[in-house]
């Protein structure tokens, strides 16, 4: 009988409260009631879970950098700086024939003073008529003195204005110009005569006679100020 009382527990734990269970036992004058038969409805609730739909948004931002522009000033050629002129135009040569030179490689001038009486206009160069013609930091010296004939003299070349000098890039053979260490100096030129400052002018340097200029001291760093070519005014 042990697996007859199983079965009605499980029967009545299934039915609950909706049927009785009995769980007494046939006997000789018992009436015996059969269980009533219970119809356990399996129902099955469907239920839909619906996600919500999540849509992520992502902006894509994007840096510009602005582009870098590297300009590259171009050395001027065609006047190198030497003891002799200034490229092909050679000291001693034809006034108005240099002008006419040096503006086609560098045009119109920023200045020019003419022909001038130096003693009318209280300049201390020699001659009885003289001329500077002025291509920004570059300028050129022209005189009848000695000769009679007005010519090129000399040259000065130097920064004097803006931030850079122009004409760009005027150098000599050796590729030593405005700008250049006193290393660099020594090392193209290993003759050449380095002069530090004294009571009467900065540091200079004399290359040869007829090319020299200034510097800013004499110290390897240090760099050169200023270029002259020839016998300038005064000299």
């Amino acid at each position: 009988m042990t697996s007859r009382r199983t079965f009605l527990i499980a029967v009545c734990a299934a039915a609950s409260l909706i049927a009785g269970c009995s769980d007494e036992s046939s006997g000789p004058g018992t009436t015996t009631t059969a269980p009533t038969a219970t119809t356990v409805v399996a129902t099955t609730i469907a239920v839909t879970t619906t996600a919500a739909a999540t849509t992520t948004s992502t902006t894509s931002t994007t840096s510009t950098v602005p582009a870098t522009t590297t300009t590259t000033i171009a050395p001027v050629l065609g006047l190198s700086l030497s003891a002799t002129g200034l490229g092909d135009a050679q000291f001693g040569a034809d006034a108005d024939g240099v002008v006419d030179y040096v503006n086609s490689i560098l045009g119109i001038p920023t200045t020019d003073s003419g022909w001038v009486d130096p003693v009318a206009t209280g300049v201390a160069c020699p001659g009885t008529a003289v001329r500077f013609v002025d291509w920004k930091d570059l300028s050129l010296f022209f005189t009848d003195y000695l000769t009679g004939v007005r010519h090129f003299a000399s040259f000065t070349y130097g920064q004097a204005f803006g931030d850079v000098i122009a004409p760009f890039g005027l150098a000599t053979s050796a590729d030593i110009g405005v700008g250049s260490t006193v290393a660099s100096l020594r090392g193209a030129y290993p003759a050449v005569n380095v002069k530090p400052e004294d009571e009467f002018s900065g540091a200079g340097f004399e290359i040869e006679p007829g090319l020299y200029g200034f510097l800013s001291g004499t110290a390897d760093t240090d760099t050169i100020l200023s270029f002259v070519g020839g016998a300038g005014c005064g000299e």
